[in-house]
């Protein structure tokens, strides 16, 4: 996959991620709505497939590799 498709399917998932946050305040206020609740849950099948596509041809969408092991950078490692 090329860069600009990765770039595409990190914009879904960031503007995926914004509109599952921005609907959970609402939610705190508003728990019944039936709008609301379909709106979270359409973003969230959004942002799952922009990550598992992402995942399977971009690299893994996590930064995550688990602790640090020594060296730490600040010991001269990376």
């Amino acid at each position: 996959m090329q860069k600009c498709e990765c770039d595409h399917l990190l914009h879904v998932i960031t503007l995926s991620s914004f509109a599952m946050d921005d609907t959970r305040l609402f939610l705190d206020t508003h728990p019944n709505d039936p709008e609301a609740l379909a709106y979270y849950e359409k973003n969230k099948k959004i942002r799952e497939n922009a990550i598992a596509s992402y995942n399977e041809y971009c690299g893994s969408f996590s930064s995550y590799d688990g602790p640090m092991k020594p060296p730490f950078p600040w010991e001269g490692g990376n």
